[in-house]
């Protein structure tokens, strides 16, 4: 099991107004914690330009050599919102932004790629204010659409982005979110059941689960050997806040104990932010902390 963060770690003290030196610097003090896996992340399209220039990925490469940190997995979020556009331009937008997405996850040596499930964009009446494109809060579904069709469709988008990422050597991880179309365990196998494809895993955000006040050890048997990433965090049922460990009401311990139960051997990867603007070092210390914390008790 590899332990490491997610580009959270980033965002919890610079905001999504981030540089490229800042997940240089990221992967400077991660290292430096003793975590030595990271997720990093392109989470609007703007932050395509981290990645523009090969100066700039000699520099995340260094960084990385420097730190003894890996890039493992690498999160596609600016595809999101062409994920989930019922117009069909948006579709092939979609596919083609993650095959160059892929393509850069695997040069910076990735294993994996991930992307939340969402609601249709155009159901969507309120979000939740809590971060940038947090889950739905209230939906509305018009009355000529079949949702049925609407999760058929989802499956066969899924599939090719698994597809995608299968072609550039990646693992590709969908994370079911509140309100989303995928979320919970159960809707994540029935679209495993109607994409069809081998590539295509489940990313477990404890927050989601814990919104809808459903079991996550029991969520964690449910997906067995579908389940490639877990991002760890604490938080408050039907709060969409990743609290510090031991500062909710999700125990870590029947976590830790699902996942022996299991053997799971995927990614298990600290995500811990409030608002984005809190302190450097305070967040340092919440996820060295929580290092420590889970590679003590999983020993």
């Amino acid at each position: 099991m590899v332990i490491g963060a997610t580009a959270g770690y980033t965002y919890a003290f610079r905001g999504t107004g981030i540089s490229l030196q800042d997940y240089v610097d990221s992967l400077e003090s991660l290292g430096r914690m003793g975590i030595r896996s990271f997720d990093l992340e392109v989470l609007q399209a703007e932050h395509l330009d981290l990645y523009a220039t090969e100066e700039n990925l000699a520099r995340l490469h260094q960084a990385c050599a420097d730190s003894g940190v890996e890039i493992v997995g690498f999160t596609a979020w600016a595809c999101l919102e062409l994920l989930h556009s019922l117009r069909a331009q948006d579709e092939q937008a979609c596919l083609n932004l993650f095959d160059r997405l892929a393509g850069l996850a695997s040069r910076l040596g990735a294993r994996y790629i991930h992307l939340g499930s969402d609601m249709i964009a155009a159901f969507i009446v309120e979000r939740d204010p809590t971060y940038v494109t947090a889950p739905a809060t209230r939906v509305s579904i018009p009355p000529d659409v079949d949702l049925r069709d609407v999760m058929m469709m989802y499956a066969r988008r899924v599939g090719a982005l698994a597809e995608i990422a299968g072609r550039h050597g990646l693992k590709f991880a969908l994370e079911p979110r509140a309100n989303a179309l995928v979320h919970n365990a159960d809707g994540f196998l029935r679209l495993v059941e109607h994409a069809d494809h081998a590539n295509l895993y489940c990313c477990l955000d404890i927050v989601h689960f814990a919104w809808h006040r459903e079991d996550v050890p029991m969520v964690i048997e449910t997906l067995g050997d579908r389940l490639l990433v877990v991002q760890l965090c604490d938080c408050i049922p039907g709060e969409m806040v990743h609290l510090p460990l031991g500062e909710g009401e999700v125990p870590l311990e029947p976590i830790l104990a699902a996942l022996r139960k299991v053997g799971f051997d995927g990614f298990l990867m600290l995500e811990i932010y409030r608002g984005g603007d809190d302190p450097k070092d305070v967040v340092d210390c919440w996820y060295e902390s929580a290092f420590r914390t889970v590679s003590d008790r999983l020993q």
